[in-house]
Formats: structure tokens, sequence, C-alpha cells
């Protein structure tokens, strides 16, 4: 059964005033420098849906599928609930705890760079959301029974839209996957274009909180790429003994073709990975990663943060 999407639209004029549509696109949607960071910010809501639905999902893959004038982006993680609901139609109204890293709110707001309806069918739930807080009902879309879909209207003025988010989805890569633990594949699809296929294979236990990871990719016009990952793992506490996720190194691994001995490889480009890369640079030679504070639009992490700084501890 759907929510009562007029009473959560007369809830929200009453909290963010009738002119949010005017003024949101500057508080919200201009925030970023990177337009397609909002590709990101799916893959994080995607990654803790499937960490929510009891029993596993029976697909792990996420998929983006880009038209001239839409983005259909679809998982099959935990559907919409009436708090969901809530939370992508409202302003920092996100739900998730310490360990979640995507459930909605201010970052899936970084989609109107590129849309002014975005779509949402998941479970019961069919709705659009206008002027950035607005939900309203729109037709049942055709579907799998457990898949969530986005629908992404592009900007018809937008020229550089499509191009641009072509590129973003090309900019991911199978290490997108390396430090996700519900997601194992990602694929997109340009229609009369390119795609992309990134699977993360089953990690290999091979010590105490230490395990082998496989990375596969495929694009068209590019090397197949395959790339195995020593990941080193350690449960991180907040100041008073919460748990809050991981924090990780990896090494990236080679094996070679004569001898066959296995050796760590240095790698050039190492940033500082929370979920996903940041711009943040470590230049350590491999990859760390952690639940760090970000800054809202997640595009940097802010050294003097006393949790960031307990959190390089933990590390």
């Amino acid at each position: 059964m759907a929510s009562d999407y007029a009473s959560i639209r007369t809830e929200n004029e009453l909290r963010y005033g009738t002119d949010i549509g005017r003024i949101g696109r500057m508080l919200l949607a201009d925030r970023y420098d990177d337009r397609t960071h909002f590709i990101y910010e799916l893959l994080q809501n995607a990654e803790d849906a499937l960490a929510r639905r009891l029993g596993g999902a029976n697909s792990r893959a996420v998929s983006f599928t880009l038209s001239a004038t839409t983005l259909r982006v679809a998982h099959c993680g935990l559907p919409f609930d009436d708090k969901d609901v809530g939370g992508i139609c409202g302003i920092a109204e996100s739900t998730k705890g310490l360990s979640a890293i995507g459930r909605f709110g201010i970052g899936f707001k970084s989609v109107y760079t590129f849309t002014d309806r975005p779509e949402v069918h998941s479970g019961g739930e069919d709705f659009a959301i206008e002027s950035y807080v607005w939900p309203v009902a729109v037709p049942v879309l055709d579907r799998q029974p457990d898949e969530t879909v986005f629908i992404l209207p592009l900007n018809a003025s937008d020229v550089g839209a499509h191009a641009e988010i072509v590129e973003g989805l090309r900019r991911l890569g199978p290490r997108t996957l390396l430090f996700l633990r519900q997601i194992e594949e990602i694929a997109w699809k340009v229609e009369d274009g390119p795609s992309g296929l990134y699977v993360r294979g089953k990690p290999e236990e091979i010590g105490e909180n230490v395990r082998r990871v496989v990375l596969l990719g495929e694009e068209e016009g590019k090397p197949d790429v395959e790339e195995t990952w020593l990941l080193f793992s350690h449960e991180a506490k907040t100041p008073d003994g919460a748990t809050a996720g991981h924090v990780e190194i990896a090494f990236s691994i080679k094996q070679d073709d004569k001898s066959g001995r296995n050796s760590v490889q240095p790698v050039i480009d190492s940033p500082l990975v929370v979920f996903f890369p940041t711009v943040v640079s470590t230049n350590l030679g491999f990859l760390v990663q952690g639940p760090y504070r970000t800054t809202p639009s997640r595009d940097n992490v802010p050294p003097k943060d006393a949790w960031n700084q307990h959190l390089a501890g933990e590390t």
C-alpha cells in the first residue's frame, strides 16, 4: 500500500515552505563540483538497501541504463517503506545508523543536478518528487517484483547532461566494488553507445580479518581488467564503544607469470576511501578506507574533525 503522499506534501510545505522549488537548486543541487557524484550516492543507497533486506536479495547487482532522455537505475534491495518515502522527500532526514552508508538524506539531492522530477518505484510505492520535497503518485512501472527502480528524466535544457553522465559511468571501474559488502555487480549501458560490467568475486577469508578479493571489469573499447586485492579489516569503535563500521587497508597483489609468486604492487592513485574514493590523496601506495566524516557533498574529509582523528587512530 502506497504512503499518503498528500499528507507528506502538506507536512513538508509547513516544514520547508512553498518556495523550496525556487531556492532548492541553490541550496541542494548546485553544491557539487562534480555533477556525476550522484552516481556514487545512488550506489550508497543501494548498498544500504541490500544490507537491510531480510534473508538477503536474490540479486546483488545495480544497473544503470542511459537513454537520450532518461537514466534508469535499478537494484533489489529492501523496498521502500513510509520512513524511506519521508526521508527521500526531506532535507537531511536520513534514518541511517552509524554503520549504514547510504540511507536517504541530503546526498540523494545530488540527482537534481540533472533532473527536476525523479521517480521512485519500489514495493507498493510509485511516486515522483516535485520541488525537491513533494511526492506525487505516478503510474505503476513494469518491473521485477523485488526491484527498486529510480527514473531520472534528464532536463531538456541541459545539452551536456548525457555526455557528462556517460563519462561519469566510464569512471566507475571495478575498484568501485572493492570495499562494498553487499553489491557484487555494477552494470551500465548507454543506448546506442558503450557499456560496462564490473564484478566482485566472493571474498576468500585467508586469516582473521584478512580476505582476498578479486575484481573483474569489462568495458567496450578497453582491455578486460582483473585485479586481486588483500584486505585487512578492523572493526571501528566510537569513543564510547559503539560499533561504527570497519577501517580497512587494501594492498594490490600481482602474480608473477614465471615464478607464480605474489607480490605487492604500489597503487599510483591512492585516495582516501570512504566506501568510495574521495579527493583526498594519501600517497601511501595502498588504499585506506573507513567511515570518515566527509563534507555534505562528500568531496572532502576535514582533517581536524575529532571523529576523523579518532578514526585515523583506529586505522
